[in-house]
C-alpha cells in the first residue's frame, strides 16, 4: 500500500538485476518526478463531521479534473457536459481549501469546508499508480539480448532468492512470463494429444497395436535432433520452437509409415518377416530421403533468418530441420529393429493358431514352410 516502500524495493530489485549478463534496458515503470499537492485527510475528524474519504476525493476530482454529468445532443452529435470549478477558483491553495464538501450520505450532516478535514502538503508523486487485483505494484522490466528468456529468468530467480521483503510485500513474474508458461502448457498438451490421435489412426489402419508403437519411435528420435539444433545454433526454445515440435509429430512419422506399410505388404505376398524388413528398408530409402530433403530445404530460408523479423520464426524452422535430419537417418535403423522386437513380443503374448505366411520362428524360416517340411518327412517314414 505504501508507495515509498514499493519504490525502495524496486530500486533494490533493479540493483540486483542489472549485473545479470545479456539483460539490457532494465527499467521501472514508476518514478517520483511529478510535483503535486497532496491533501492529507484527517479521517477521524471527517467521520465526526459526517463526511467520508470518498466524498472528499470526489470533490477534489470534480473541482480540478471535472466530472461528466451528462451529454448534450445536437444534430446527431453528443457533447459532454463537464462540471468543474472555474480556473480562477482553483489556482491557489487558499481557494481550494475553502471549497465546500457535501456529504453523500443522508445522515443529517451539513456541508463543511475542505480546510476543516484536510491539509495541503507539497511533494513529488508518480505520474501514474498501477494496480493489479486492487493491489499497487511496480513493474521492473528488461530486454534479453543473446540469451534465451528462460536462462535469464533463472538468473533473476537466483538474484532475488535471498531478498528479504517487508510484511505484505512480495514479487512475482509479470503477465508476459505467466502467459508464456500457460501457452507452453497448452502446446505440450497439444503435442500429447497429437501423438495419441496419430496412434489411434495408425492402430486402426494397420489393425495392430504394436506396429504403431514402432512408427511413433520417430518422435523421440526427432526430439533429439530438436535439442541438438537449438543448442548448436544458440537459439531459445520458445513458443515458436514448440510449434515446430508439434509440426514434427505429424511429419516424422511418415518415414515409419513408409517402412512398416511396405514391410506388411511384402509379408502378405509371402515374404518372411526378416526378409521383408531387409527388402523394405533399401526400397523405401529413396522416397524417404526425397521427402525429408524437400521439407528441410523448404525450411532453410526461415532458419537462416534472412528477412526482417524472421528471427521470430527461426527457432521453429531450426527445430523442424534438426528433428527431420536425426529422425530420417535414425529411423532407417531403429524402426525396423523395433518392428521385429515388437512383432516377436506380440507373437509370444498372443500366439497364432496354425501360423501365417507372415509369422517366422527364431531361425527366420516361416512357420508354414516348417509345417510343410514336417509333413513331408512324416510321409516318407509312414507312406
Amino acid at each position: 500500500n505504501d508507495l515509498s516502500t514499493l519504490s525502495a524495493i524496486s530500486k533494490d530489485v533493479m540493483r540486483r538485476m542489472r549485473p545479470i549478463a545479456n539483460l539490457e534496458n532494465v527499467d521501472v515503470n514508476w518514478q517520483e518526478a511529478m510535483p503535486e499537492i497532496q491533501w492529507k485527510v484527517d479521517r477521524q475528524k471527517a467521520a465526526q463531521l459526517g463526511v467520508s474519504f470518498e466524498d472528499i476525493a470526489d470533490t477534489l476530482n470534480t473541482a480540478t479534473n471535472g466530472t461528466i454529468a451528462s451529454y448534450y445532443q445536437e444534430k446527431g452529435f453528443q457533447y459532454p457536459i463537464v462540471v468543474q470549478l472555474p480556473e480562477a477558483d482553483r489556482k491557489t491553495i487558499p481557494e481550494m481549501a475553502s471549497m465546500t464538501v457535501t456529504p453523500s450520505s443522508s445522515g443529517g450532516a451539513h456541508d463543511i469546508v475542505l480546510s476543516q478535514v484536510a491539509k495541503p502538503i507539497y511533494a513529488n508523486g508518480p505520474s501514474q499508480i498501477t494496480r493489479q487485483d486492487r493491489q499497487r505494484f511496480i513493474a521492473i522490466s528488461g530486454s534479453p539480448q543473446g540469451r534465451s528468456a528462460g536462462e535469464i529468468q533463472a538468473d533473476v530467480q537466483k538474484a532475488l532468492a535471498d531478498m528479504t521483503l517487508p510484511a505484505g510485500y512480495y514479487w512475482d513474474w509479470g503477465t508476459n512470463q505467466k502467459r508464456q508458461a500457460e501457452e507452453f502448457a497448452g502446446m505440450g498438451l497439444a503435442v500429447v494429444l497429437a501423438i495419441g490421435i496419430i496412434y489411434m489412426l495408425l492402430a486402426a489402419q494397420f489393425e495392430s497395436f504394436s506396429h504403431p508403437l514402432a512408427i511413433l519411435l520417430s518422435v523421440p528420435l526427432a526430439a533429439t535432433g530438436v535439442i541438438l539444433s537449438i543448442f548448436l545454433t544458440g537459439r531459445s526454445f520458445g513458443l515458436t520452437a514448440l510449434i515446430g515440435v508439434l509440426m514434427l509429430v505429424g511429419i516424422v512419422v511418415k518415414n515409419g509409415i513408409l517402412l512398416i506399410d511396405y514391410t506388411n505388404t511384402l509379408r502378405k505376398r509371402g515374404q518372411p518377416r526378416n526378409e521383408a524388413v531387409l527388402i523394405a528398408s533399401p526400397t523405401r530409402l529413396r522416397p524417404i530421403l526425397m521427402t525429408a530433403s524437400a521439407a528441410t530445404l523448404g525450411m532453410l530460408p526461415t532458419a537462416l533468418a534472412l528477412g526482417k523479423g524472421a528471427e521470430i520464426q527461426a527457432p521453429m524452422a531450426t527445430a523442424v530441420i534438426g528433428g527431420l535430419l536425426t529422425s530420417t537417418f535414425l529411423t532407417l535403423y531403429v524402426v525396423p529393429v523395433a518392428y521385429t522386437l515388437l512383432d516377436d513380443l506380440t507373437n509370444r503374448l498372443q500366439p497364432r493358431k496354425g501360423g501365417t505366411d507372415a509369422d517366422t520362428n527364431d531361425s527366420g524360416t516361416s512357420d508354414r514352410d516348417h509345417d510343410v517340411a514336417t509333413q513331408t518327412d512324416a510321409s516318407v517314414v509312414c507312406p
